[in-house]
């Protein structure tokens, strides 16, 4: 009974590995964007390159938070000290180093942060902005949560030290 238990799982598994090479396989991919072309291309598209290094694309929807004040200084999960005058950001899963534009989803407005830290860490937040983001936002003064698109323009060039 117990040898047929581990053959069944053993063949699952297997497929599931087959399935996602082919996945794999066909993923769609864009190049990276240098730093200079991030912050001038237009709102709604991301202009592409060719080049022999290829990214996989990174789009996301959520809410977006913003570090307070007390944060400022303190060190960060990549090592650096958070300022609350940097355009950075807090991401679960990103590579620290990534440039990721920040949309409001309700007014277009955007953005591009570089990712620094882990977080965060409320349920249903998917990027923590430094002060300065979130003062561009308006989140200040406002409800301190905006409804966001995240994209990835640049991807680290040694995303191995994350």
């Amino acid at each position: 009974m117990r040898i047929q238990i581990n053959y069944k799982i053993c063949i699952v598994f297997c497929f599931v590995l087959m399935l996602f090479g082919v996945f794999a396989q066909n993923a769609h991919f864009s190049a990276p964007l240098s730093m200079a072309s991030a912050n001038n291309f237009p709102q709604d598209t991301l202009p592409q390159k060719d080049t022999a290094a290829v990214v996989k694309k990174f789009t996301q929807k959520g809410l977006a938070s913003y570090y307070g004040n007390k944060f400022h200084g303190r060190r960060t999960a990549s090592g650096e000290r958070y300022s609350k005058n940097k355009l950075t950001a807090a991401h679960r899963t990103l590579p620290f180093g990534a440039m990721v534009k920040v949309t409001e989803v309700k007014t277009g407005k955007w953005l591009v942060v570089r990712i620094n830290d882990r977080g965060p860490h409320v349920r249903r937040r998917i990027i923590d902005l430094s002060y300065a983001a979130a003062k561009q936002f308006g989140m200040i003064k406002g409800a301190g949560v905006i409804k966001v698109k995240i994209q990835v323009v640049e991807w680290p060039a040694n995303p191995e030290n994350n």
